[in-house]
């Protein structure tokens, strides 16, 4: 007490600007109301909708004149990309530059299960301690605080975090009271609605899972998004052509075709054998063979004299060629030259005149003492082996020779 008799000038109180979104006004009003009752004074302006530059002045004044910036961040503030509470959080902003590092000033307030991760707020917002009030409703820490900032004793008040790389701090930073995901309520089976609820378990189960998603660091929620956009754009924009499976029926057709093809004599009986293929298969085969087709298939070779060898060979050209004639519908030629070549060089040079992509070839080994069906897949471009495999002539199956070669041809696309 003054000893002279006059009265005490009474201390005034420090000044806290709440800036909050209109949505969130009901919440902002109650920390306001909670505010003088623990030593501290609420600048707190509804007058937003009388709008004008009297009005904007005394904002800018009073952020930068007030003691302590209190910002109510929610969903609200989160969803919208606009809003004069953002110009206001700006301002706040400018104003710590001129402050120490150490000073407390900005106080933000979430009010709802709002994470610091991936949060729409200035920078230097995350620099801070964050608290959490649910709909605004103070809570003991939050109580402690503003008594502590009201006598005017900041040590232990909520220290700055620390270093440049707050913005990257992971869910787990401390927090005064942690924010728990609010997930939906399990939905509960009623007698005769079985459909129902299984229904209502699936969206639950959606819904869940999002959530737990949306909780997870930004970088794990882009790497997914990124994931996701290759995969959709791998699957439109696929150049894989469909392959067309060859039935039973069309085997079966194929080792008749193949049974009639023997010894052949150049390009009058390949001709004929393509003719045959796409007159027996007109819509799988497509045309019988272009001048600039993707594979040219050479008919396979057998040693001069060898007659069982040859019947294999033919047999089993027959039936590759008819088979990847139907799956790689109008991309499989044959020579166009009469004269068959006389070994893989020639064939390869030919392939190379007809501007082939790949050449199939295939004769009969004669170094081996048990003699093999050897069939090639080449690249035309530098004559490299892109597949190969060899077959014993004794017990050949020339179907399942087919099957397998035609499972190796890659996908053929027309130059």
């Amino acid at each position: 007490m003054p000893t002279d008799g006059t009265a005490a000038t009474p201390k005034p109180l420090l000044s806290v600007f709440l800036s909050y979104a209109s949505e969130d006004r009901q919440a902002a009003q109650a920390i306001r109301d909670a505010l003088p009752a623990l030593g501290l004074e609420a600048w707190y302006d509804e007058s937003a909708l009388d709008g004008g530059d009297v009005w904007d002045q005394k904002i800018r004044r009073q952020i930068r004149e007030c003691d302590f910036f209190m910002p109510v961040i929610s969903a609200q503030t989160e969803a919208r990309s606009e809003g004069y509470f953002r110009r206001e959080w700006r301002l706040a902003v400018e104003r710590t530059l001129d402050m120490a590092d150490d000073h407390i000033f900005l106080l933000p307030i979430v009010i709802d299960d709002t994470a610091e991760v991936g949060a729409r707020v200035p920078e230097r917002f995350l620099a801070v301690q964050w608290m959490w009030m649910p709909g605004g409703k103070p809570t003991p820490a939050f109580e402690a605080l503003c008594r502590r900032l009201s006598s005017g004793q900041t040590s232990g008040v909520q220290p700055p975090k620390k270093g440049r790389d707050a913005a990257a701090t992971t869910a787990s930073s401390a927090r005064t009271t942690p924010a728990a995901v609010v997930y939906p309520a399990f939905p509960k089976q009623e007698p005769g609605h079985k459909a129902e609820f299984y229904g209502r378990a699936f969206l639950w189960t959606l819904q869940s899972a999002w959530l737990t998603f949306q909780r997870l660091p930004r970088w794990v929620r882009y790497l997914a998004y990124v994931w996701l956009f290759i995969v959709l754009i791998k699957g439109c924009y696929s150049d894989d052509k469909p392959r067309q499976k060859v039935t039973p029926a069309q085997s079966k057709k194929l080792k008749e075709i193949a049974d009639n093809f023997r010894n052949a004599q150049g390009d009058t009986d390949v001709a004929k054998l393509a003719a045959t293929i796409a007159k027996s298969f007109p819509s799988e085969a497509g045309p019988p063979a272009t001048a600039h087709s993707p594979l040219l298939a050479i008919p396979f070779r057998a040693p001069s004299g060898d007659a069982v060898g040859q019947k294999l060979a033919d047999a089993t050209f027959a039936q590759v060629y008819g088979r990847v004639s139907i799956s790689h519908r109008g991309q499989v030629g044959l020579p166009t030259d009469p004269s068959p070549p006389r070994d893989f060089s020639a064939a390869l040079e030919r392939a190379r005149a007809q501007h082939a992509s790949y050449i199939l070839y295939g004769e009969i080994d004669q170094q081996s003492a048990s003699q093999s069906l050897s069939i090639k897949l080449v690249e035309v471009s530098d004559g490299s082996v892109t597949w190969s495999g060899s077959y014993p002539v004794a017990g050949a199956d020339s179907a399942r020779i087919a099957a397998e070669v035609d499972s190796k041809i890659p996908t053929l696309d027309d130059d």
